[in-house]
């Protein structure tokens, strides 16, 4: 049987394929990366954005296009959030929750392995691997969907966080990217044990694995950056020098609007304490262009917002509209050629950030990563183009 899978969205969307197509190989099914070749399509969705939407439904029409015979699966948050209108609008597709995914074969109709060989991760790359500890998310914010779709609060158990850790790295993985909803949320418990660990105590644990050079967080909330939290990246020999914080609006009449639980001023005086203790710590974030009750002059007071904390980069989205959200039901202020500006300004300072803060190091050795590719990530998430050509997955020193 070949199974082919496409994923949309976060990294813990990744993760929830890379764990389902371990499932397959161990089953004796075979991964097929191309979809016309598949006896079966597995689509794992994103519903962030209308955007994420549109392109989920995109590749189904496609693969319906090209081949009406595979049986196709849909799963994700988007399916999670619109079972009926899609089961209306696809017929002949198979849809199953994000609770599901773990239990993939069943889903699929597939017999379950007599024994679990545990097979190396389906990643691409052999660089890093990307292990979901956590998901749900219990936050208010009015423009988002998540909380509806991932509601419920979990988090992995640490002997399986470990495990699943020294396997990537016996498979050749030199950094692993841990990955949440709510990272910062993370509260495993041990076999028989009733207090949860924080992602701290996590982090400490998994620093011990030989083999494993770097350690890496994917997204984390302003309020889950604890003390211990940056007391742990100022002496960590493994934690990458590198946050993303999502900011979203940096005027705080919208932030209040978005329900975010901050006002600028507690969000850089928070920056700051990092940078203290952390003087080369790249800071990246998302910003939200065109929130509805946005105007020229809170996109302006933003701008100015972003250009102060001076960010390493920036990811900008155009607001899009969640079925479902408190800010599905607040009518459009803001005209679109204000929108079309600030999203051009935002694009061009996202440009100067990144010059900017890879200035910083110029004449400066750089501990990088090798990629199979010739570039290199480092710790504080410039990526970087080697001048010669060195094995992959080695860390070599660089003065950019």
């Amino acid at each position: 049987m070949k199974i082919h899978f496409k994923t949309f969205g976060c990294k813990v969307n990744q993760c929830e394929t890379n764990e389902m197509a371990q499932q397959i190989q161990e089953a004796g099914c075979k991964i097929q990366n191309n979809p016309e070749n598949a006896d079966i399509i597995v689509i794992n969705s994103c519903t962030v954005t209308a955007n994420a939407d549109k392109k989920t439904k995109q590749y189904l029409r496609k693969c319906l296009r090209f081949n009406p015979e595979p049986k196709l699966f849909l799963t994700g948050c988007y399916a999670d959030r619109a079972w009926k209108k899609l089961k209306s609008e696809f017929p002949n597709i198979k849809l199953f929750r994000n609770s599901e995914k773990e239990n993939i074969l069943t889903v699929l109709g597939q017999p379950l392995p007599s024994t679990i060989y545990h097979l190396p991760s389906t990643f691409s790359a052999r660089t890093r691997a990307y292990i979901k500890i956590q998901d749900g998310c219990d936050g208010k914010c009015s423009y988002c969907i998540v909380p509806k779709v991932r509601p419920e609060l979990w988090s992995k158990k640490i002997e399986d966080v470990i495990s699943e850790a020294e396997g990537y790295v016996s498979a050749g993985h030199r950094e692993i990217v841990l990955c949440g909803i709510r990272l910062g949320k993370y509260k495993g418990r041990r076999d028989g044990g009733t207090e949860g660990q924080s992602l701290v105590g996590l982090i400490k644990e998994l620093e011990k694995i030989d083999g494993l050079y770097r350690l890496r967080l994917s997204s984390i909330e302003l309020h889950d950056i604890t003390d211990d939290l940056i007391e742990l990246l100022s002496k960590s020999k493994k934690l990458c020098h590198h946050l993303h914080i999502s900011l979203q609006s940096g005027d705080d009449s919208i932030l209040r609007d978005m329900n975010r639980p901050y006002a600028a001023a507690q969000f850089f005086s928070k920056i700051e304490k990092v940078r203290k203790k952390i003087p080369d710590i790249g800071i990246t974030t998302d910003i939200i262009i065109g929130y509805p009750t946005d105007t020229n002059e809170t996109l302006e007071n933003s701008y100015n917002f972003v250009k102060k904390c001076a960010f390493s980069r920036l990811h900008v989205f155009r607001f899009s509209r969640r079925p479902g959200t408190k800010a599905d039901l607040i009518k459009r202020n803001c005209p679109e050629t204000i929108i079309k500006k600030w999203q051009k300004k935002f694009a061009q300072l996202d440009m100067h950030l990144k010059k900017s803060f890879l200035k910083k190091f110029s004449g400066k050795k750089l501990e990088i990563l090798t990629e199979s590719n010739g570039y290199g990530y480092t710790s504080n998430y410039i990526y970087l183009k080697l001048p010669a050509v060195y094995p992959e997955n080695e860390i070599i020193y660089y003065e950019k």
